[in-house]
C-alpha cells in the first residue's frame, strides 16, 4: 500500500483510548424508580462478605466481559444483583464516562419497572432509595486529594532530564461526598451521580 493511500485512510481511523486494555472496564446502572412523590435513585450497600469494597454504597454494575458491550454488561449486572428480569430495565440514556487512574466506568441511567426491593444476598447487603430531588437541591462535599507517583527501584532516572529530581506533575483528584441520613455516598458512585444530576438539571 502506498504512503499516499495510507494518508487517505488515516482519516477513517476509529479512535480509542490509549492503554484502555490495561484498565479495568466496568459498567453501572443509575436506577430510577417512580413513586407517588416523584423519582428516586436506588442504591446498593455491598455485602460485607465480598472482597472488593465491602459495605460501600454503590450502583448496580460490574466488569465488562470480553466481547461484551458496556450496556449489555450494565443490564446483566443489575439483573443479577437485584434479581430482576431485563424486561424490567428501561434504558433512559448513557451518562458521561468516568476515567480513573486504573478503571473506566460506563454509566447508564435506567428506569426500573415493578421493582419489589429484591436483591442477591451474595453481593448486596441491602438496598435503599433517595429522592432525586434531594440531589437536585444540594451540592456534594468535595475534598481534593493528591495521588503519589511511586517508581520502581530500577527506574532509569539517568535517561530523563533532572534524574531523581524530575518534577513529576501533581495528580490531584476530587473526592465527592453526599450524606443522606446515615448513608455516606462517596467516591466513584458520588462522582457518577454528580455528573448525572448535572445532566438532569440541564434538561429542566
Amino acid at each position: 500500500m502506498s504512503e499516499k493511500k495510507q494518508l487517505e485512510l488515516l482519516k477513517n481511523h476509529k479512535i480509542s483510548i490509549i492503554d484502555l486494555e490495561e484498565s479495568h472496564q466496568s459498567a453501572v446502572c443509575i436506577p430510577l424508580i417512580e413513586t407517588e412523590e416523584g423519582y428516586e435513585v436506588l442504591f446498593e450497600v455491598r455485602s460485607p462478605k465480598i472482597i472488593h469494597q465491602p459495605g460501600d454504597i454503590c450502583f448496580p454494575g460490574g466488569m465488562i466481559e470480553p466481547d461484551e458491550k458496556a450496556i449489555d454488561a450494565a443490564v446483566r449486572e443489575i439483573c443479577e444483583e437485584l434479581c430482576i428480569k431485563s424486561e424490567q430495565v428501561q434504558l433512559l440514556g448513557a451518562v458521561d464516562i468516568l476515567i480513573g487512574s486504573s478503571i473506566v466506568v460506563y454509566p447508564y441511567a435506567v428506569l426500573l419497572k415493578n421493582y419489589e426491593n429484591t436483591f442477591s444476598k451474595a453481593e448486596v447487603e441491602k438496598v435503599f432509595s433517595v429522592p432525586l430531588d434531594f440531589f437536585l437541591q444540594i451540592e456534594p462535599e468535595v475534598y481534593t486529594v493528591e495521588r503519589q507517583t511511586i517508581l520502581p527501584e530500577n527506574f532509569p532516572y539517568e535517561r530523563i532530564v533532572g534524574g531523581k529530581n524530575y518534577k513529576w506533575r501533581r495528580r490531584l483528584e476530587n473526592i465527592y461526598f453526599y450524606q443522606y441520613n446515615d448513608y455516606s455516598i462517596w467516591g466513584m458512585t458520588a462522582k457518577i451521580l454528580y455528573a448525572f444530576v448535572n445532566i438532569w438539571k440541564n434538561l429542566l
